[in-house]
């Protein structure tokens, strides 16, 4: 598939869609929940705009979501290459040309367009991030204006008929690298685009801005969004206090939704206290700042108490798993070392989950293959090479699971030790955090 039919269905694309679908919903993200997908108009002509914090992890979010083909852009230096080119075109990946990559590149846009209009009619729903670019913070930036013009040339080249609507969506990450972390899309309602019409006729620029500002109030609600100055407070009451916060409002903590409603109110909850008693969040920003410190210096990651027998029973426990998690270490060590080798050393951290995903679903595959034609050629016995063959992914998880565990006993331990020798930065800690989480049982009174 090229450029010039990328609007059309593709059997080889839908194949290889669903595969990558479970791999990312079920292996590489511990947990994915999808708000609202189903009442996304499909059958109408669509634009969806999600936030950009995660490189082509917020594409892929996006696409797992849904059931169309849908087509997304992308600069266009990644299409040099013309192999690259022709993977990027079957991948529904359209390139879009700026100024920076030569004022001739620029009437290679006549042609883009084109296509895009023709996946508008097509209804397949166009992606594109209004963000222009990405960054890992929680918080909405400046939208860029392409999204509304493509929307509005779109119109206006087939005579304001097409009725194009913007689907607002946000996306929510529990941690941008890590492989088994949660991921959350929520998807607001789709918008006209002929509510701007008036003013697009009148003024384009006038027509963008507006269209920007509804866009930007629409998908505010629908992401972990933090405006304040005071980033690091917000953002560290969003991730201790949320349990607590979701006990108080009657919510589930194991529902990723719950917990985003949560988080949500405890940053109102903050923004409301800054704006009347801006103080009281200095004050705040400061107590966060000493408590991280002290846990940098202690090597800690929180200093909630941890019960002797609990971490003798976790102890218990690790020790009769022991043989399962070295049979799985030596079974994945190869792929998993292969998977995290080279992210590790990408400048840019919001690069390395993508970069983990792509490598994952090649990488383990191929070795689980090779593992497995070896053990045949060594044991002759289909049901002794079935066995082995399933156990390789069980085995992946129960070892992910016990270096989970066994990390949090070592915390668990460190923690124990200094408690019982009363280490002054440990008590130090405790006293600055129970005064943290006190604060914000004021706020919530």
């Amino acid at each position: 598939m090229g450029v010039e039919n990328i609007e059309k269905y593709s059997r080889g694309y839908a194949l290889l869609k669903a595969y990558l679908r479970r791999w990312h919903d079920k292996i590489f993200y511990r947990k994915v929940v999808y708000v609202n997908q189903e009442k996304v108009p499909l059958d109408e002509h669509l634009v969806f705009t999600p936030n950009h914090q995660n490189a082509l992890m917020d594409a892929l979010a996006i696409l797992f979501s849904l059931k169309n083909q849908l087509v997304f852009v992308a600069r266009s230096d990644i299409f040099k290459n013309k192999f690259i080119a022709r993977i990027l075109y079957f991948l529904k990946i359209l390139p879009v040309y700026r100024i920076r990559d030569g004022y001739d590149s620029l009437k290679k846009n006549e042609m883009i367009f084109k296509k895009t209009l023709d996946i508008i009619h097509n209804k397949n729903g166009f992606v594109i991030l209004p963000e222009g670019n990405h960054a890992g913070f929680r918080r909405l930036r400046a939208l860029k204006k392409g999204f509304a013009r493509i929307a509005f040339q779109s119109e206006e080249a087939s005579g304001f008929s097409l009725d194009i609507k913007i689907v607002p969506v946000g996306i929510s990450y529990s941690n941008y690298e890590n492989v088994r972390s949660d991921l959350l899309v929520v998807y607001g309602e789709a918008f006209p685009v002929s509510e701007f019409y008036d003013a697009y006729k009148e003024n384009p620029a006038i027509a963008y801005n507006l269209i920007k500002k509804k866009l930007a109030e629409k998908m505010k609600p629908l992401m972990i969004n933090i405006e304040s100055t005071y980033y690091d407070v917000y953002d560290f009451f969003r991730k201790t206090y949320r349990e607590d916060a979701c006990r108080r409002l009657k919510l589930n903590p194991a529902d990723l939704y719950d917990r985003f409603k949560a988080e949500k109110i405890i940053i109102a909850r903050l923004e409301l206290l800054e704006k009347t008693n801006p103080k009281v969040v200095k004050e705040l920003a400061t107590e966060v700042e000493t408590y991280n410190k002290l846990l940098k210096k202690i090597k800690l990651q929180e200093v909630k108490p941890v019960s002797a027998f609990g971490l003798l029973g976790r102890k218990l426990l690790l020790l009769i798993t022991s043989p399962l998690f070295l049979y799985g270490y030596v079974n994945n060590l190869l792929p998993w070392y292969l998977m995290t080798l080279y992210p590790a050393k990408i400048k840019d951290p919001q690069f390395r989950s993508s970069v983990k995903f792509v490598l994952s679903f090649l990488v383990f595959p191929f070795f689980y293959l090779i593992q497995t034609i070896v053990v045949y050629l060594v044991f002759h016995q289909f049901w002794i090479v079935l066995a082995y063959f399933v156990s390789l992914p069980l085995s992946a998880a129960i070892a992910w699971n016990y270096a989970k565990h066994f990390r949090k006993f070592i915390l668990g331990w460190h923690y124990l030790k200094r408690n019982l020798k009363k280490d002054p930065l440990l008590l130090k800690a405790q006293k600055s955090y129970s005064f943290l989480l006190s604060e914000m049982d004021n706020i919530f009174k």
